[in-house]
């Protein structure tokens, strides 16, 4: 284990054509559905959005919070969302979520990147509207 925290580095350059193994995808959110979390809550969900269409709705939600052009996933092709219910401890609780499925990740040989906005996502009227989250 200590490997792969040694080894976790944050990507940002994906191979958006290669779709991730399902397999390796409900291991991160195993990784990540284990996690720790105050008084054992266990509030968090895990969205795994593997939708192109569902995905490029999130760059541009990404690009209007940032006021950005790009993918501010870098071309990643499976965006894991976490959200946690509003509790005194749902920042630590996502977070240490968040942290096991990258150390997760790279067990499984995949590149990870934090890109903590998801908050701001499902706040904008856009992203509590879109029927596919």
């Amino acid at each position: 284990m200590l490997k792969e925290i040694e080894n976790r580095r944050s990507c940002r350059a994906f191979d958006s054509d290669r779709m991730v193994e399902e397999e390796k995808i409900q291991e991160v959110i195993n990784a990540g559905l284990a996690a720790s979390s105050g008084r054992g809550l266990q509030n968090g969900i895990i969205i795994a959005i593997t939708n192109k269409e569902v995905r490029e709705k999130l760059v541009s939600l990404n690009a209007k919070i940032l006021n950005f052009q790009g993918d501010a996933f870098y071309g990643a092709p499976v965006i894991l969302l976490v959200a946690v219910k509003n509790c005194p401890f749902s920042k630590y609780d996502g977070s240490t979520m968040i942290e096991n499925m990258m150390i997760e990740a790279t067990n499984q040989g995949l590149g990870s990147c934090w890109i903590h906005r998801a908050k701001e996502e499902l706040e904008l009227e856009e992203g509590r509207s879109c029927s596919h989250l």
